[in-house]
């Protein structure tokens, strides 16, 4: 932190006993270790709320970019649905047109709905039933 090594150390602590004498040094020394506590213990706890702060705000700042993400999605899926829309109206419309024209009109059977041909039927009838 301050970058000082074991020999500062001991040469601030020599020049501390000579300065405050031995009575006076132990109580010194208790109050500067109970400051520098306290002083550590504050500054943890404000770097701490800055932490909790950034976090929140990142959160935050996250879930409101989601949620713009979001609504852009759903407005390009209605775009896109649109052109979809379209042809599935278009395709109802021609349906509806053909059967109020023809009163008669006769659907096409699909191609496999055979009426004619049972027989075909069998190797498939033969393969399920295995």
């Amino acid at each position: 932190m301050f970058n000082i090594a074991f020999p500062e150390l001991v040469v601030i602590g020599v020049v501390a006993l000579i300065v405050l004498g031995p009575d006076k040094l132990p109580k010194v020394a208790r109050a500067a270790g109970l400051i520098f506590g306290r002083v550590q213990r504050f500054t943890m706890n404000i770097k701490s709320e800055l932490d909790k702060e950034l976090h929140t705000e990142d959160l935050q700042r996250l879930e409101t970019e989601l949620r713009n993400h979001d609504l852009g999605l759903n407005e390009e899926l209605r775009q896109g649905m649109k052109p979809v829309a379209e042809v599935i109206h278009q395709d109802r419309e021609p349906e509806g047109a053909a059967l109020q024209s023809t009163d008669t009109a006769v659907p096409p059977t699909p191609s496999w709905e055979k009426t004619d041909d049972v027989d075909d039927l069998e190797p498939l009838k033969r393969s399920v039933s295995k």
